[in-house]
C-alpha cells in the first residue's frame, strides 16, 4: 500500500480543487462544442486592398548628398497629385546611396524623379546631378539620423520605465529597524 506524502487533510484539499478543475475543463469543453458558443467574436473586417492609381505620376525630390553618397538633406520636392506617392518617393529618396557607376561617390545636389506608369504599373526613378559640392560632405546622412532619434527616444523610454518602477527599501532595514531616537 502507496503511503501518502501529505496529511489526510491536504489530499482532501488536492483532491477536491483537481475534480473542480476537471469538471471546470469539461464544462469549457462542453461550451466551446455548443451553437449558442461557436461564434462568440466578432468577424474580422477586411484588410484595405491596394487600388494602383489609374494616371501616371511624376514627383521631383531635391536632395543634397554627402560623401558617402547618401542623402543628407531633402531640399525641396515637386509634389504629384497623389498623396500616397508623393511619401513614398520622400521615403525612397531619404534612404537613397547615389553613386558613380564607378562606385565614386560626389557631394552635391540631385534631382531624383519618380515616373509612375499605370499601363505596367511600375516606377522609373532617375538620377541628375544638378550641382557638385556646396554641401557639407561631413553630414550625417538621414537614415542615420532617424536611427540615432530612435535610439535616443528607446533610451528615454528605458529611463522613464526604471525611473516608474518603485524602489523598495533593503530587507534588513524592514526586519531590523535602528531604534526610534
Amino acid at each position: 500500500m502507496r503511503r501518502s506524502l501529505c496529511g489526510p487533510f491536504t489530499e482532501l484539499i488536492v483532491r477536491t480543487v483537481f475534480r473542480r478543475a476537471l469538471a471546470s475543463a469539461a464544462l469549457a469543453l462542453a461550451a466551446s462544442r455548443s451553437p449558442v458558443f461557436a461564434q462568440t467574436a466578432p468577424a474580422p473586417h477586411p484588410s484595405a486592398t491596394f487600388v494602383a492609381p489609374k494616371v501616371p505620376l511624376h514627383v521631383e525630390v531635391f536632395v543634397d548628398t554627402n560623401k558617402w553618397g547618401q542623402v543628407s538633406h531633402v531640399v525641396s520636392m515637386k509634389p504629384s497629385a497623389d498623396k500616397s506617392f508623393n511619401t513614398e518617393a520622400y521615403g525612397n529618396a531619404a534612404q537613397a546611396f547615389i553613386r558613380t557607376p564607378n562606385g565614386e561617390a560626389i557631394p552635391g545636389l540631385y534631382r531624383l524623379s519618380y515616373d509612375y506608369n499605370p499601363a505596367t504599373l511600375k516606377v522609373r526613378r532617375s538620377v541628375e546631378l544638378i550641382r557638385a559640392g556646396g554641401v557639407d560632405p561631413n553630414a550625417p546622412g538621414m537614415v542615420t539620423l532617424y536611427q540615432r532619434a530612435l535610439e535616443a527616444a528607446r533610451k528615454r523610454r528605458e529611463a522613464a520605465a526604471e525611473a516608474a518602477t518603485t524602489k523598495l527599501p533593503d530587507f534588513d532595514k524592514i526586519t531590523h529597524p535602528s531604534p526610534a531616537h
